[in-house]
Parts: structure tokens; C-alpha cells; sequence
């Protein structure tokens, strides 16, 4: 089955995002926190603050639509796990997410697990202009 638009979503221009992905090696006990990506939608730009993340962590990409249009945020990021979508009081599960579209002045929250390293690209569909990734990076120690 093919990935399927979840709830509303983003606007956006063109910024490339890199996030470094880094697997730490260290032995630690206890829970690790979840990881968080914002991503803003602003004069049809996707801004983002990069931060290193980790592979196998709880991760939380909040996006909010600052525009006066509707955006998408779509990516094969999120195909093939489990993932969460929150947006507009609608909560939505599935493996097979493709993304979601967010209205003006909106937000969504999608959370999965960091499964996979390498170069995650997300776009609108709307406006084919808009286009960001995430470079995640798995750095062993020597």
C-alpha cells in the first residue's frame, strides 16, 4: 500500500536542514530522553534548529505553519515504522505515513524512533519550491 497524507501541515522555501546523527557508544543506565526537531514554516521556508541526534531515541519533529497558506510536510522518512501524528486534537498511528498537510497558522507533532542513518529529505506537494533534510550521520568511536 502506498504512504498516505495525515492531518494538516506546513508551508515553506527552500532551506537545507543537517541534523548529525551520532550513535553513542558510551554504557549509561537509565531512560533517555526524547529528542526534539522543530521546524518552522515561514515565507514559504522550512527553518530548523539542528541538533545532533541519536539512532534508537524517541524523536519529536514539531512543525508550525507560520503562513497564510496551507503547506505539507511529506518524507519516506516515517514509512515502514511506527509513528505519530498529532495535529488539530486528531491523533493518527501508522507505518505507512507519508506525511501530513497543516494549514495556516497551524501545528503537528510527529513522533517516531530514529531507526535508520543516512539522508531523510522532506518537501510540500503544494509548493514544489520547499524542500529540507535530515543528514543523520551514524559515527562510530575507533
Amino acid at each position: 500500500m502506498g504512504a498516505r497524507k495525515v492531518s494538516d501541515l506546513l508551508s515553506g522555501g527552500r532551506v537545507w536542514l543537517a541534523a548529525c546523527f551520532v550513535l553513542a557508544l558510551c554504557s549509561q543506565g537509565g531512560a533517555q530522553a526524547e529528542q526534539r526537531i522543530e521546524v518552522t514554516i515561514k515565507d514559504s521556508t522550512f527553518l530548523t534548529k539542528q541538533v545532533p541526534l541519536r539512532l534508537g531515541v524517541a524523536t519529536v519533529i514539531a512543525i508550525v505553519n507560520q503562513d497564510q497558506v496551507r503547506h505539507d510536510f511529506g518524507s519516506t522518512m516515517f514509512e515502514g515504522i511506527p509513528t505519530r501524528v498529532e495535529s488539530g486534537g486528531i491523533v493518527s498511528y501508522g507505518k505507512q505515513i507519508g506525511g501530513l498537510f497543516l494549514d495556516a497558522k497551524k501545528e503537528a507533532v510527529v513522533r517516531f524512533t530514529m531507526e535508520r542513518p543516512g539522508r531523510h529529505e522532506f518537501h510540500c506537494s503544494i509548493h514544489p519550491n520547499m524542500k529540507g533534510e535530515l543528514l543523520l550521520l551514524n559515527v562510530e568511536a575507533v
